[in-house]
């Protein structure tokens, strides 16, 4: 008689055979504890850091095997790693980096010198991990596995520097069992109040668990409070701070079509007439973080400095997924995955200069675990024609219908819901016209979804000089 094997089951058997695929290890991933898809978990088994700690010891610190580079903060620290490591591969070493969530593959997560890294690259650091699956890592969650796993790749891959952004907070995150050359914190502000306070201060003292002895801190835009916080953990470990405004600063701000134009400055060096690929000031400021943090790796000799015009290349080719993202086109599209308020009245005020007289319509899906009526209002100062409401894969997705009213308490332009997300984004792209733009915000997880899409667009008309049909 033959039985089905349960989940469980199936997943004990994996354990006992190496990894032979990428959808192994996505087995191995649904099996555990993810936060980012579920937060009705109990936080206390999924913050504790001595897990993290006895697995990386168990694979005999695979986070020391090069430098790093540790980044956190409200907003910004995936823009400031990514362009962190572009700095830093402009000086001929051989970097990682990991971020979280990604957009649109699980690869995308851990990358090497500008790319993914292989399947055969991520299947080896989990095959790494194997062994310790069913002991010190039985608990592991997903962050956690992908966590260690990264570091496992990049020894494979042999770099020389990682760029670490951390996932969430600071202090209890999986990240932190590196001992990185220099620290970031870019913004405090209120997000994940149930895991990190409700306060700002409280947050800056999650924040600020990265902070450690003798390591610099660049230290980014936020209140007098949080400020503070983080300034007396450093002052408690000796760690020199970097504040914006006075040892560092972006000034100068302009757009040039959908790109931003910036001056930046570190102590006494300038570098004017910066390019980056966003039209958004706040990258301005992102990239400032990223400098600061590069140039006193430079101060203490741990790696070579850069020409000015090796400066101005780098910075200019860096590229933002998901981050006010444009797809010129017929109508533009816009791809952002802001998800906290203070990300949305960033983009609010994007949309409202950048598009002031051109229809825009919005596409909007929302996680319910945060300030969805603060995120409402915000995205309705974009002033926006239309807003259609819908629903990404997950069961953390806000319902559409929940989200409509909240709409109209705040705007009087007209709101839809269309519960998938393809249907909705053809829906909106019908409404802007040619002339129109198309807005796609929220979440991360509806970039992601509807990102491919806005991309395809855009190299068919590359490649054909006008709009696909089956969206006009």
């Amino acid at each position: 008689m033959c039985m089905e094997m349960s989940g469980s089951d199936r997943h004990a058997e994996s354990l006992t055979r190496p990894f032979q695929s990428l959808a192994d290890v996505q087995s191995l991933l649904d099996s555990r504890i993810n936060y980012e898809s579920n937060r009705k978990v109990s936080t206390e088994r999924v913050f504790v850091l001595d897990r993290m700690v006895r697995c990386v010891e168990g694979l005999g610190r695979p986070d020391r095997a090069f430098r790093t580079i540790h980044v956190t903060g409200t907003k910004g620290k995936g823009s400031v790693s990514r362009v962190l490591a572009a700095l830093l591969r402009a000086t001929g070493a051989r970097v990682g980096l990991y971020t979280s969530p990604h957009v649109e593959h699980l690869l995308e997560r851990v990358s090497v010198d500008g790319m993914p890294v292989s399947e055969r690259t991520f299947v080896a650091a989990f095959n790494e991990l194997r062994p310790h699956l069913e002991e010190t890592g039985k608990e592991l969650t997903h962050f956690e596995l992908l966590t260690a796993a990264a570091f496992c790749a990049f020894r494979i891959e042999r770099v020389d520097w990682a760029v670490i952004e951390v996932g969430i907070g600071g202090r209890l995150d999986a990240t932190n069992v590196i001992l990185p050359e220099v620290c970031v914190i870019t913004t405090v502000d209120y997000d994940h109040m149930d895991l990190l306070g409700d306060t700002l201060e409280q947050i800056a003292f999650e924040k600020a668990g990265i902070v450690k002895p003798n390591v610099p801190v660049v230290v980014g835009a936020m209140g007098e409070g949080p400020r503070a916080m983080i300034c007396s953990r450093a002052a408690e470990l000796d760690a020199p701070v970097f504040l914006l405004g006075q040892d560092y600063e972006a000034y100068a701000f302009a757009r040039m079509d959908y790109r931003g134009i910036c001056s930046l400055r570190v102590d006494r060096t300038i570098w004017q007439k910066i390019t980056l690929n966003c039209p958004a000031a706040f990258m301005a400021t992102n990239a400032a973080y990223a400098l600061a943090a590069f140039q006193t790796l430079w101060q203490r000799k741990l790696i070579p400095g850069l020409t000015e015009d090796q400066v101005h290349r780098t910075l200019e080719s860096v590229n933002f997924p998901a981050c006010c993202e444009v797809f010129p086109g017929r109508p533009t599209v816009v791809i952002d995955g802001s998800h906290n308020a203070m990300a949305a009245a960033s983009l609010a005020t994007i949309i409202r200069t950048l598009f002031e007289s051109r229809d825009r319509v919005l596409v909007v899906g929302i996680p319910r675990d945060k300030e969805v009526g603060k995120l409402i209002a915000h995205f309705a100062e974009a002033g926006a024609q239309r807003a259609i409401f819908t629903r990404y894969p997950g069961i953390r997705a806000t319902p559409p219908e929940e989200l409509a009213p909240l709409w109209q308490q705040r705007s009087a332009a007209p709101a839809e819901v269309i519960e998938e997300p393809d249907e909705a984004f053809a829906r909106a792209v019908k409404i802007a016209g040619g002339e129109g733009v198309v807005i796609v915000t929220g979440s991360i997880h509806l970039a992601g979804v509807l990102r491919p899409l806005a991309r395809v667009r855009h190299d068919m008309i590359d490649h054909n000089g006008a709009a696909p049909g089956k969206f006009a």
